[in-house]
């Protein structure tokens, strides 16, 4: 695989690496200002969390909390290797490919250490009470775990053999779907247990506007990632038109979100909560559309 694309393309690639990277890095300060203030928050967790079994909810909280950073120390790790993968990508040298496999095994066990999170709001919300568990934020998490891990695992592993270029396609066709339909999940699911249920209840055009956002916006790039994924595992034939379209759709989710967010208080205070760092892949996707004939007389001869 030789890249093979204008500037344009490759800039937005490093734009986007670079975006990933300071999202991550402020995802590991945040982490590592939780993990310094820890002590205090174990001192303090029963005035927010009451339980009939209060060993099992501590050792739940204390397994999601150890996981999650672990997990946002191996997202900043894959950050850093998606910008060097960038880098070698615009130099033309072909072990960006290696160094993307890297990023993609660390994102697939950054979601995989979601799972004691799935277990303490799916468990805690049984045997305790708070407002700091829920039960769909559970459900949400399971099944990102469920959609996400294995296939970015597997595509990761894929990826160890490069010249098998028809497999690496059936997984890049798996792992694509799965994702943006895993992200449609969260963020769904995310309006339920967290944005519609602590806002106040209006119908102002923002509000309206943030509800269809969340459960159509990334729906519609998965649906069209889906399709444009079973053409081209069917006849070989990508059609990055399509593929650019799409990825500027999952930009123009968090874009909308930041200006509903202007208009309605909860939806930013959940911000640092969603991954904002997709705010530039409109770019990538302008790129994508705008380079669409080369790429695809390109993967033609690897096909």
């Amino acid at each position: 695989m030789n890249p093979q694309t204008n500037s344009f393309m490759k800039t937005a690639l490093i734009v986007v690496a670079i975006s990933f990277l300071l999202y991550t890095f402020y995802q590991a300060i945040t982490t590592t200002i939780f993990v310094v203030h820890f002590p205090t928050v174990i001192v303090i967790l029963p005035h927010f969390i009451t339980s009939s079994q209060p060993k099992l909810q501590l050792a739940l909280f204390l397994f999601q909390e150890l996981a999650g950073s672990v997990g946002s120390y191996l997202r900043l790790t894959a950050a850093i290797l998606a910008v060097n993968s960038a880098i070698l990508y615009l130099k033309n040298n072909p072990k960006y490919l290696q160094k993307f496999r890297l990023v993609l095994l660390f994102e697939s066990l950054y979601f995989l250490l979601l799972l004691p999170a799935a277990a303490n709001h799916l468990i805690g919300s049984v045997i305790s009470t708070s407002d700091f568990l829920n039960f769909y934020t559970g459900i949400s998490v399971l099944l990102q775990v469920l959609l996400i891990f294995p296939a970015l695992f597997m595509l990761s592993h894929k990826l160890k053999h490069p010249q098998d270029t028809s497999l690496i396609i059936k997984w890049v066709v798996i792992a694509a779907t799965l994702y943006l339909f895993g992200f449609w999940v969260r963020h769904g699911l995310f309006w339920v247990y967290a944005l519609s249920s602590l806002a106040p209840p209006q119908t102002g055009f923002f509000e309206v506007l943030g509800f269809l956002n969340s459960w159509l916006t990334l729906l519609v790039a998965a649906l069209v990632t889906t399709v444009v994924c079973l053409v081209f595992w069917c006849n070989g034939k990508p059609n990055f038109r399509f593929v650019g379209a799409t990825i500027c759709l999952v930009g123009v989710y968090f874009v909308i979100y930041d200006v509903v967010s202007v208009w309605v208080p909860v939806y930013r205070d959940f911000l640092p909560l969603t991954d904002f760092w997709m705010l530039t892949l409109p770019i990538l996707g302008v790129a994508l559309w705008f380079n669409s004939r080369q790429l695809e007389m390109t993967s033609k001869s690897l096909v």
